[in-house]
């Protein structure tokens, strides 16, 4: 009976957010999860330059996810990108996560990767997207990643995870680790 009523419930909206690593990776694993159940995924991702960071070699192989990736240069690592070109791209992304609500796919999970980012800089605004949020059937999971989530969006949120950071070896002058953090 318990698992049940648990199946019967839905979850619609999922933030990542946090100054901890492990945002990305938690949504990851949730995305293997569900391509687990035989769900159909869309992950839509901000500010990872493609096939640089590895999980984008391996997710764009499998079955059943659709993989879109905008705005691969984020101006604080590429100080050259013009900040309107980014601003373009960001809006480019929020259009494709309307379009993906609509789809004869009929995803399932969509992941918005890096999108708190995004609203942090101004690049999207809440209002932005909430608008498309207001229009996700209550049968889609949308998990949204990124440092800074706006507190709007965390209020709206059915289940939020701050990733907090108590060590990490960055402060020791350490630096990213490939198979790690990329």
């Amino acid at each position: 009976m318990l698992v049940e009523c648990y199946i019967r419930s839905f979850i619609v909206l999922l933030i990542n957010t946090g100054n901890g690593k492990g945002k990305t990776t938690a949504a990851m694993g949730q995305i293997l999860r569900s391509l687990g159940r035989g769900w159909k995924v869309c992950l839509i991702q901000l500010f990872k330059g493609e096939a640089f960071y590895a999980e984008q070699k391996i997710l764009t192989t499998l079955p059943h996810l659709d993989f879109y990736s905008y705005a691969p240069r984020h101006p604080f690592c590429f100080p050259e990108v013009p900040k309107q070109q980014v601003r373009r791209e960001c809006l480019k992304a929020l259009d494709r996560f309307a379009t993906a609500l609509k789809s004869k796919k009929r995803y399932q999970l969509i992941v918005l990767e890096e999108f708190n980012i995004a609203m942090r800089e101004k690049y999207l605004t809440y209002r932005e997207l909430a608008s498309v949020i207001d229009t996700v059937p209550s049968n889609i999971h949308v998990i949204i990643t990124g440092r800074g989530a706006p507190k709007q969006l965390i209020a709206r949120a059915d289940l939020v995870t701050e990733m907090k950071e108590i060590k990490h070896p960055f402060n020791k002058g350490i630096t990213a680790q490939k198979g790690i953090e990329f």
